[in-house]
């Protein structure tokens, strides 16, 4: 390779997955490290302590890794994976992606129900719609065609609890400003989370 070419190309960290062998970046991963106890704990902040164990954001690729008892042979020690660890992962995948709505939400920058949507796009501020799971017809179609980012982010029941409901199919995310991030934190996390689902061994 050329030097001065390979001087000027940007270095973006790869990481190993335990399962595949595939390298990917750290965003498209889930790091695991050995708790206290001995026991396999997912660190998707990427901040607790220890060597990291690295799988990519497959819910099949966590299943393997317990099923083949990976973890203990990339631990190079007996480590205790618990059979719901793939359910675990999911959990926290869908309640990191929630806590950047609700933070959105209490800065004032993401609003629930059909009206308020519509309101925030009349107004030329929405930047990403959210929909529950259940979330289809007409209203569906009518957000879609606004070519709009548009990402499944739990049960309406789940959309809802964030925002003081008892369900809620509809949301939408302002624009980025230098208030934040939103859009891409809140897009980034729904999409980990329903691709982990989308790719299942069941």
């Amino acid at each position: 390779m050329n030097l001065a070419v390979a001087m000027t190309e940007p270095h973006f960290p790869v990481r190993t997955c335990i399962v595949t062998g595939a390298e990917r970046a750290p965003e498209q991963m889930v790091r695991f490290v050995v708790g206290p106890e001995g026991d396999v704990v997912p660190d998707l902040a990427r901040q607790l302590p220890g060597r990291g164990m690295w799988v990519t954001v497959e819910r099949s690729a966590v299943e393997q890794a317990v099923a083949r008892k990976l973890f203990s042979k990339a631990a190079r020690a007996q480590v205790k994976a618990a059979e719901d660890l793939p359910e675990r992962v999911e959990r926290l995948l869908l309640e990191r992606a929630l806590g950047d709505l609700s933070r959105a939400r209490r800065a004032g920058r993401a609003v629930a129900g059909f009206v308020r949507v519509e309101q925030m796009m009349g107004h030329g501020r929405a930047g990403l719609l959210i929909v529950a799971e259940e979330a289809d017809g007409d209203g569906l179609a009518k957000l879609t065609k606004t070519g709009l980012p548009l990402e499944r982010l739990g049960t309406k029941e789940i959309l809802g609890g964030v925002f003081g409901r008892d369900q809620t199919v509809y949301v939408a995310v302002a624009r980025d400003d230098a208030s934040g991030q939103f859009i891409q934190r809140i897009a980034g996390g729904a999409a980990r989370w329903r691709g982990y689902r989308l790719n299942s061994a069941g």
